[in-house]
């Protein structure tokens, strides 16, 4: 999948699950492959109890799964 598709994939799959205020996007550099995911806290005060769902959630969409959650950065 490429970065463009699977950034509007997950984003797309999480505010269909009700998250709001997210943004999703790539590293830059060595970490290019990484997926980052921000919520911001402000509209979501449970964000770090939800911190499982949300992995699951781009793992699902995304076909991710090794180390470190498939590269998934979630904060």
């Amino acid at each position: 999948m490429d970065r463009l598709l699977e950034t509007k994939t997950v984003k797309t799959a999480l505010i269909k699950s009700g998250y709001t205020g997210v943004k999703v996007g790539h590293g830059t550099g060595t970490g290019w492959g990484w997926l980052h995911i921000k919520c911001d806290e402000k509209t979501n005060q449970d964000w770090q109890s939800k911190y499982s769902d949300v992995e699951a959630i781009a793992q699902q969409v995304t076909g991710r799964h090794g180390e470190y959650g498939g590269r998934i950065n979630i904060s």
